[in-house]
C-alpha cells in the first residue's frame, strides 16, 4: 500500500499526510474523502516441540527463502486462529498437532511488504509420522533447544523462540 499512487475508489491522486480527525498523517484521497489504513494481516505460528526438540521448516518461497523460520501461515478470514495453524502445519508438513499453549503476539513484516500481527502458540505432534516437507517449504529441522539457528526467516520467529526458552525454562522450575 506505501507505493500506491491512484484512489482505489474513485481513482484520483493519493496523498500521504494530515487527515482530519486522524492522530498520524495518513494516505487518503483528497477527492473523496477515503483514508487507507496498513492495518496487519493475521498469521499464526507454533513452536512445535516433540521429544525435546523443535521443529522449524525452511522456506521454499520469497521473502527470505531458504532461510529457517516457524511453521505456520496467514489466517483465512472467519478462521479461528488454533484451526488456522492446525491447517497450516498440516499443509506445510504433513503433521497434525495439538495446540497447547498461547505463547505470544508480535508485530512484524513480511519481508519488506505487508505488517502482520504473528500469534504465537506452543504445540505437540499429533500425527503425520515424521512429517514431510510440503506446499511452499523444502525442508523440516528437529532442533535441541541450545542448537537452534542464530536467525531465522522473520524476527517474530525469533521472538517467539525467545519467549518459549523463558516459559519453558519456568515449567521446569515448577515441575521440580
Amino acid at each position: 500500500m506505501r507505493d500506491w499512487r491512484i484512489c482505489p475508489r474513485c481513482a484520483a491522486g493519493l496523498r500521504h499526510g494530515p487527515v482530519a480527525g486522524e492522530d498520524a498523517p495518513r494516505l487518503h484521497c483528497p477527492a473523496c474523502r477515503l483514508v487507507l489504513y496498513e492495518n496487519p494481516a493475521p498469521t499464526v505460528s507454533a513452536v512445535v516441540e516433540r521429544d525435546g526438540r523443535v521443529l522449524l521448516t525452511r522456506r521454499g518461497i520469497e521473502p527470505r527463502l531458504g532461510m529457517w523460520d516457524t511453521p505456520g501461515g496467514f489466517i483465512e478470514a472467519g478462521e479461528e486462529p488454533a484451526e488456522a495453524l492446525r491447517r497450516e502445519l498440516l499443509e506445510e508438513t504433513g503433521l497434525t498437532i495439538e495446540v497447547d499453549d498461547l505463547l505470544g503476539i508480535y508485530p512484524d513484516r513480511y519481508g519488506d511488504g505487508a505488517p502482520t500481527l504473528n500469534v504465537f502458540y506452543t504445540a505437540r505432534v499429533t500425527g503425520g509420522g515424521e512429517g514431510e516437507p510440503r506446499d511452499d517449504v523444502t525442508e523440516l529441522g528437529w532442533f535441541e533447544p541450545g542448537a537452534l539457528p542464530s536467525e531465522l526467516a522473520f524476527a517474530n520467529g525469533e521472538r517467539a523462540l525467545a519467549e518459549w526458552r523463558l516459559w519453558r525454562a519456568a515449567r521446569s522450575a515448577t515441575n521440580l
